[in-house]
């Protein structure tokens, strides 16, 4: 990796890092989803970098807990989820893409609590949260509808110089 690559990366995870303490009062609605989504469309894998440092400076900031561990595998399971579909610049396809996702979080953060406590904790944390990912899924789609194309045509004019 070349050290202005490195660097892009690393503003990046600045990005992710500062757009979700920015938005933090708003429940659930945070630009995490498609800046990540904007890293694999100019980056790849190498925004596997960039969920991982995120979720790092996320457990320095709050702590450990139950929602770090959700962390380590949701974020880089979006890139990872995202990659096969690098090719696509439809920003209708990546809104989706992204609402789905939100949608999908607490399901995929109920995860731990079924080796915890069984399908009765897992449903029950995962139905508790169904309005955050609701709200989730609704700002995930509008801000990657909304922001994707203007910052992936800032991102392809960065890179090029």
């Amino acid at each position: 990796m070349k050290t202005r690559e490195l660097c892009e990366l690393a503003l990046l995870t600045a990005l992710l890092i500062g757009g979700k303490e920015a938005m933090n009062a708003l429940p659930n609605i945070n630009p995490v989803a498609l800046l990540l989504i904007l890293g694999v469309l100019h980056y790849g894998a190498k925004t596997l970098y960039v969920a991982f440092a995120f979720v790092a400076v996320q457990i320095c900031i709050y702590g450990l807990g139950m929602w770090a561990l959700n962390y380590i595998y949701i974020w880089p399971l979006l890139v990872l989820a995202a990659l096969p579909f690098r090719a696509t610049h439809s920003r209708l396809f990546w809104a989706a893409f992204a609402g789905i996702f939100g949608l999908s979080f607490g399901a995929l953060c109920a995860i731990p609590y079924f080796f915890i406590g069984g399908w009765s904790m897992a449903l029950s944390y995962y139905v508790a949260g169904i309005s955050f990912d609701l709200t989730h899924c609704v700002g995930n789609f509008v801000i990657t509808l909304v922001l994707l194309p203007p910052l992936d045509k800032l991102l392809g004019r960065l890179k090029q110089k």
